[in-house]
């Protein structure tokens, strides 16, 4: 094993030595074109990971990000009830099966909209979960907008409502995918007061 470790570090150093040589022969297009941008994205977005705010959800359930200057998230009582819903399933959900977390949704529409109609809250929720509607899309962009009008796109990537294909091994020769939605942000950075 610490032959194994010892050969990757050896890797990383003539990595290191060979992007250095190319950056000073002013060839920065090779280092792109070798790491391609798929890799580019996955890097910068592993760079950001250890810079990232705590998500503070208040007793009131104001949306705050304490290390970035306690700047709140501008969110309306749906999109944090959405919000609150997949955060609160690490796992993720598919949209398709979202009317099986309907009591759960409601719930966090109730909390976070203190003074709405319970029927507008109800005809609300079902628009959410009804898979023929784009309403759970359009909450999904909205909150994405919220996160990216406060910090950049990499660090937004973490904090989003996001797709996530998950692959089953099924005992057939098909292929299965789920496509997930889940918020990518690691939960012990996550404080939420309100209850």
């Amino acid at each position: 094993m610490n032959d194994y470790v010892n050969n990757l570090e050896e890797l990383a150093s003539q990595l290191h030595d060979i992007a250095r040589k190319l950056r000073a022969a002013g060839r920065n297009d090779l280092i792109l074109s070798a790491l391609g941008s798929s890799m580019l994205d996955e890097l910068k977005a592993e760079a950001v990971r250890g810079h990232l705010s705590r998500l503070v959800i208040t007793s009131d359930y104001r949306f705050l990000l304490p290390d970035i200057g306690n700047v709140e998230v501008d969110l309306q009582p749906v999109h944090k009830a959405v919000y609150l819903l997949f955060l609160n399933h690490p796992e993720g959900i598919e949209f398709k099966h979202l009317s099986e977390y309907k009591d759960e949704l409601r719930q966090w529409y109730r909390k976070t909209s203190k003074m709405m109609d319970l029927e507008k809250i109800e005809e609300s929720v079902d628009h959410l979960t009804n898979p023929l509607d784009n309403a759970i899309n359009e909450k999904c962009s909205r909150i994405k907008r919220a996160f990216l009008d406060v910090m950049d796109e990499y660090s937004a990537s973490y904090y989003i409502i996001s797709g996530h294909a998950r692959i089953d091994s099924p005992t057939t020769t098909k292929t299965w995918y789920k496509r997930l939605k889940v918020i990518n942000l690691p939960r012990h950075l996550v404080v939420i007061k309100a209850q």
